[in-house]
């Protein structure tokens, strides 16, 4: 009896706005899951003409800036929903081509791939990369690391058209009139057009960002292949590469400089390495603290307590560059923690958050399990590092800084101060003025937002020199479509506790 394998699932428009759109870096209330639904269950000829439309229509994006471990930031991208609507439906129609030909790399670890809600995602996570180095790395000597410089935004719009078909082939087509645009070039349109037309860099965030990334480096991979070059492995933009003799390395780093040329890439030179093994498979901190056990004693428990946070400030402060904060927090089991030691507990948490902003989403979700466990802890402390947060970061436009620790006061009930609620009001950020506007809904800010002076400030910020039904401001007015009294539009839900 002959088993048939089971057909892979495909992306879908659904998928792909539901999941694929805003960065999944943002706080939970943003969401275009119901928006995703309402444009599936709605008739393509329904839609407005600006989705169905043949030319394109140039928009702009809402930038998001997030914070990374170290010192370096990563400007975040939420696109217009008509510019995103066109591109995800594009990508969806032409899946097995694009999915195909993205995947068909020797050397990528983590693959596009249609996840169970039908979205795009990569086929293995991050923390898959150690068990490759140990599995790659048998009867090798030399190791050659290598990191695209500033990748998405360095990505030449046009090269996506090469890596699909060619470059000689796509410069003829541009001197040519009439035919029909090939599936590179209208890629490259569809791109420019989330971007105000602007063909230097991909917007980073969505998830077709991902899946073009991986067309381009798919294609830089064959030139490796070409080249024998065949052992080791790449996760996203990051080459590990192994070799027996040092000669074999420098070849191959000139090879990999070579085809990254071809589509206008070039390596960062930082972190770009050949090292005589073995080197270390995983990070020693991350390895430290992964094995470490809590006892349940008051007494032992503190002690426990203490001895893991001075290892993970001390290892923080040793990889500055790597999640040590994050994955400390992650560990912790607020459960299973004593009365006695949970104001320590929720103490050394904002602790982390202040060293570590990116410390935020785990340090939320430990400290609502710590408040339900605990229901009689005093949320006095987050409140102190919710208004330390903005203070500290909101004249920056820091956006990830201030988003987490707006939610983080809207989950507490935290009352922001007039000093907190003007600060974030100075910001240029969308993001951060919704869940203001939030908090002031619900009686948490000091401040009446309807005074004249604050909603000068606020339009000024969202809407100054932007016009048209669909408006540069996604995240405020997006503009709607009614379908049956329904209404298309991206709106932040409700926040819960």
């Amino acid at each position: 009896m002959i088993i048939k394998a089971a057909p892979k699932p495909k992306v879908t428009i659904e998928g792909i706005l539901g999941r694929g759109y805003f960065p999944p870096e943002l706080p939970p209330p943003f969401s275009t899951r119901s928006f995703a639904s309402l444009i599936a269950a709605t008739k393509t000829a329904s839609l407005p003409q600006e989705f169905t439309q043949k030319k394109n229509q140039w928009c702009d994006f809402v930038a998001y800036s997030l914070s990374r471990p170290g010192s370096l930031r990563r400007r975040l991208a939420l696109l217009n929903p008509v510019a995103y609507y066109r591109l995800a439906k594009f990508v969806v129609d032409h899946q097995a081509e694009l999915i195909k030909r993205a995947t068909a790399s020797h050397l990528s670890l983590a693959k596009p791939a249609a996840g169970i809600a039908r979205q795009l995602k990569r086929s293995k996570r991050f923390d898959a990369v150690p068990l490759e180095r140990a599995m790659v790395r048998m009867g090798e000597r030399f190791l050659l690391t290598a990191d695209v410089s500033r990748f998405y935004p360095s990505i030449y719009t046009h090269a996506i058209d090469w890596a699909i078909s060619s470059k000689a082939r796509a410069k003829r087509q541009l001197k040519s009139k009439g035919k029909k645009p090939t599936v590179g070039a209208t890629l490259d349109k569809l791109v420019q057009s989330c971007q105000s037309g602007q063909t230097r860099g991909i917007p980073i965030g969505p998830a077709v960002s991902m899946l073009l990334s991986e067309l381009l480096l798919t294609k830089v991979d064959a030139r490796l292949k070409a080249r024998k070059i065949t052992h080791g492995f790449r996760y996203a933009d990051d080459y590990e590469l192994t070799f027996n003799e040092r000669a074999q390395a420098e070849r191959a780093l000139a090879a990999l400089e070579d085809a990254l040329a071809e589509f206008e890439l070039e390596l960062n030179p930082a972190k770009t390495n050949i090292n005589e093994l073995p080197q270390e498979l995983d990070n020693r901190g991350i390895q430290e603290l992964r094995r470490f056990e809590f006892r349940t004693q008051y007494q032992a428990q503190r002690s426990d307590l203490m001895h893991f946070f001075t290892r993970a400030f001390a290892l923080h402060k040793e990889f500055p560059d790597k999640a040590i904060l994050r994955y400390a927090v992650s560990r912790l089991s607020p459960a299973t923690t004593t009365g006695a030691n949970a104001e320590l507990l929720q103490r050394l948490i904002l602790q982390a958050v202040s060293y570590e902003s990116g410390v935020w989403p785990m340090a939320i979700d430990q400290l609502v399990e710590l408040h339900r466990t605990h229901p009689l802890l005093s949320v006095a402390d987050v409140g102190l590092t919710i208004h330390s947060m903005i203070r500290n970061y909101a004249h920056l436009n820091h956006s990830s800084e201030v988003a987490w620790s707006l939610w983080a006061g809207l989950v507490f009930a935290i009352r922001l101060t007039a000093a907190a609620v003007k600060s974030v009001v100075s910001m240029l950020d969308d993001c951060c003025c919704l869940l203001l506007f939030d908090a002031a809904s619900r009686g948490l800010t000091a401040i009446n937002l309807r005074q004249r002076r604050l909603r000068h400030g606020f339009h000024r910020t969202v809407y100054a020199g932007r016009t048209g039904y669909w408006r540069t401001s996604l995240l405020f007015r997006v503009g709607s479509l009614r379908q049956n009294r329904r209404t298309i539009s991206l709106k932040m839900p409700s926040s819960s506790f």
